[in-house]
């Protein structure tokens, strides 16, 4: 299949590393520093079990003069979507599927007003990986999922290709059939971690030697659980049990959420799609968030960037 990848860093280095090795036409479309080192040494991901480096791909900063992808992976950054629908708007609604992968809940409600709105999946993906410079991605851990959706719900035929095309990458592919309960399940895992990262100044190291951190974990969790409770968001009923093995398995790689290394770095910062999202359906449910709402307020004056 041939399948595009927007946004090179941890996350869509990851998967455009285990498509290719799989045999499949990918097309990685980038920008600036991390587009010329695609470009001159190609990508190499770092892993303990599974190395990977192709030095010939196929990369680009405008994908006007390509070929049509059957699918394309949006992997940038929530701040980042909107511009890069735009800037390549045209190409985008030439292609078949068009998935969103960002965190927080609206990516995919986004894409659809930019786009044919029939083109557009929501998608959330569980990798531990970071870009540790231009072209060089470090991943751990063994997992590597990637969870589709109709935004009408069901099983599509598009989205049983696209898990046939996923099965021998060593990408774990599930469909879910109802898409709110799938971004809600990441989203649940990425707001609160994230928010006790920041909030702490700690990464996820910090966990088992900090006893405020899994204390102040658990009244973030709560808080987003009342919200979504609130929203009639159709949550499994071991949501809390799941949403905490996942963060164990989050905690036991170490490292920190991918918010406090912007932060710290004096990046643009997803906050207003995380905390900020909460606060937000707190004040439309009347449910009280204090811990999102202080997290979110402290951190907006630096949600641009330094």
């Amino acid at each position: 299949m041939r399948i595009a990848i927007i946004g090179v860093g941890g996350v869509g280095g990851s998967l455009g590393a285990a498509l290719l090795r799989a045999g499949h036409d990918v097309l990685f479309i980038a920008r600036g520093d991390n587009a010329r080192a695609l470009a001159e040494r190609g990508i190499t991901v770092k892993h303990e079990r599974l190395p990977f480096r192709a030095e010939r791909i196929n990369v680009t900063s405008n994908p006007g003069g390509q070929a049509p992808a059957e699918a394309v992976l949006l992997c940038m950054k929530r701040y980042d979507l909107i511009d890069a629908i735009e800037t390549h708007a045209e190409w985008l609604a030439s292609c078949g599927s068009v998935v969103t992968l960002q965190n927080g809940l609206d990516a995919q409600e986004t894409a659809r007003a930019l786009l044919p709105p029939n083109s557009v999946l929501g998608g959330t993906v569980q990798v531990v990986a970071k870009l540790l410079e231009p072209g060089v991605i470090l991943r751990e851990g063994e997992t590597l999922q990637l969870n589709l959706a109709e935004p009408a719900g069901g099983a599509s035929e598009r989205l049983r290709s696209l898990e046939d095309a996923l099965a021998p990458t060593g990408i774990e592919a599930e469909i879910h059939r109802n898409m709110e309960t799938m971004l809600w399940l990441k989203f649940l895992m990425v707001a609160c971690s994230s928010s006790i990262n920041v909030a702490m100044r700690s990464g996820f190291d910090a966990m088992a030697d900090n006893p405020a951190m899994p204390w102040l974990l658990e009244i973030a969790l709560q808080e987003a659980l009342a919200v979504a409770r609130a929203l009639e968001v159709p949550l499994p009923r071991n949501i809390e049990t799941q949403t905490r093995a996942t963060l164990r398995n989050v905690f036991a790689h170490g490292g920190k959420a991918s918010l406090l290394t912007d932060l710290e770095r004096g990046r643009p910062l997803e906050i207003e799609w995380l905390s900020g999202a909460i606060h937000r359906m707190g004040e439309q449910t009347g449910v009280p968030t204090p811990l999102h709402t202080a997290i979110y307020q402290e951190l907006m004056p630096l949600a641009d960037g330094v």
